[in-house]
């Protein structure tokens, strides 16, 4: 059992350094052309096959200025001269949860109709068996959605999972960036630019929400109640424009208020705030 313990932590470890390394390669993309070739050799590397990154504007059916992927040719010629995606039940998914899902899940989330369940078998025909996507949701802003999948044969990899969604997460916070600025939405880049300031506290809260810790065992760690530590990472998700704690956690990670040692290293309450 001990050696199992240990083999698991090293994973983790070597998980979330190679999403740490992906961070650093995806935030010095010049290009949406750059945060595809990165995201898809990332893809690769966590055992899915192909990736779908895109942006949706305020219509659950339009397509925003993001859209990479590595789909196969011949489905994405498909998609882009029918609108064929209006009829993707993911779209309507992702209206539903903030939380990420697998596709075998989206009968029991949506009630879907005769075209979606149509697509969803022609999908399988292309190539794209079984998906795991992890919904977008920036409050005031363009929403989106990433989909990894795996081809006929393959199981989803459960290990990578919670990796995904920090792979979705950075891939999108850059390319909105990119699109802000090249398109010459001054507004939005510099509001996307200008990293908002989390307290010390607030940071406490975050660094112990993204090892996965309850309101309750933080708040016991940080000598806080539980409802101090909500309230602190409500704010923190307020500051941000954020609906959910993953994306607080990313975007604290993007900006370089945490890094991932942070994240890693367990250590006790009282060097919680010592970090540098």
């Amino acid at each position: 059992m001990k050696v199992t313990i240990e083999h698991r932590n090293d994973v983790l470890v070597n998980k979330l350094a190679a999403v740490q390394q992906f961070v650093r390669t995806v935030r010095g993309a010049d290009s949406l052309a750059d945060i595809t070739a990165v995201l898809s050799e990332a893809t690769r590397e966590f055992e899915f096959d192909y990736f779908a990154l895109v942006q949706r504007v305020s219509s659950r059916l339009a397509i925003g200025p993001v859209r990479l992927s590595d789909y196969p040719a011949e489905w994405v010629a498909l998609l882009s001269a029918t609108a064929y995606y209006v009829h993707d039940p993911v779209l309507l998914a992702c209206e539903r949860s903030v939380a990420p899902f697998s596709w075998d899940a989206i009968p029991g989330m949506i009630d879907m109709s005769k075209h979606q369940k149509g697509y969803m078998a022609n999908a399988k025909a292309a190539g794209l068996d079984s998906g795991y996507t992890v919904p977008i949701h920036v409050p005031g802003s363009a929403s989106g959605l990433c989909s990894f999948v795996v081809t006929k044969g393959r199981s989803l990899p459960e290990g990578s999972l919670p990796a995904a969604q920090y792979l979705a997460c950075f891939a999108f916070e850059a390319a909105r960036r990119i699109v802000a600025s090249t398109e010459g939405d001054d507004d939005t880049a510099d509001r996307i630019k200008i990293a908002p300031r989390l307290t010390q506290r607030q940071l406490d809260c975050v660094v112990l929400a993204a090892r996965g810790k309850s309101n309750w065992v933080s708040g016991k760690l940080l000598g806080l109640s539980p409802d101090t530590v909500h309230k602190y990472l409500e704010s923190a998700k307020r500051r941000y424009g954020v609906s959910s704690r993953t994306e607080l956690v990313v975007r604290a990670l993007y900006d370089g208020q945490l890094s991932f040692t942070d994240v890693i290293h367990e250590i006790g309450p009282e060097t919680l705030h010592d970090r540098g």
